[in-house]
């Protein structure tokens, strides 16, 4: 399953060379990973139905090239390395208009208990869900 969201570089989000900040990457991979649960028939309320949180507990970007002012980025996702409690998303981030490479990403989520804090299983139903999302490699063996 393709997961596919994207985002239109606005200008508070640039740096004073006029390319979006490198922190921003992040906060884009997040709103994706918003879209990417919508696209899996969940959202963000079903962490509060399931009293869990998937907190970022890693986080990689590569820079390949900059974005600008009103450059539209597709943002593609690939969930990897689904495990009882952690799960890996890989992020693709290009212009839409021209294909290029800008960036490329990675988080590690892991569940907690929204009671305790301390780590605990995925509920089935986001288990499924990112197993349903991920490369044919995402499950350990």
């Amino acid at each position: 399953m393709t997961l596919s969201a994207t985002v239109r570089v606005r200008t508070y989000e640039l740096d004073s060379f006029g390319h979006v900040n490198n922190a921003v990457y992040l906060q884009y991979a997040e709103e994706a990973r918003s879209e990417y649960l919508i696209q899996l028939g969940m959202s963000f309320h079903d962490f509060a139905r399931y009293v869990v949180h998937l907190v970022i507990v890693e986080a990689s970007v590569r820079y390949h090239s900059a974005a600008r002012y009103g450059d539209v980025l597709e943002i593609v996702g690939q969930f990897r390395d689904v495990r009882p409690v952690t799960t890996v998303i890989d992020y693709t981030m290009t212009e839409q208009t021209t294909g290029r490479l800008v960036a490329t990403a990675t988080t590690r989520g892991a569940f907690v208990s929204a009671a305790t804090g301390k780590p605990t299983r995925a509920p089935e139903a986001f288990r499924l869900a990112f197993l349903a999302a991920a490369s044919p490699a995402a499950a350990p063996e």
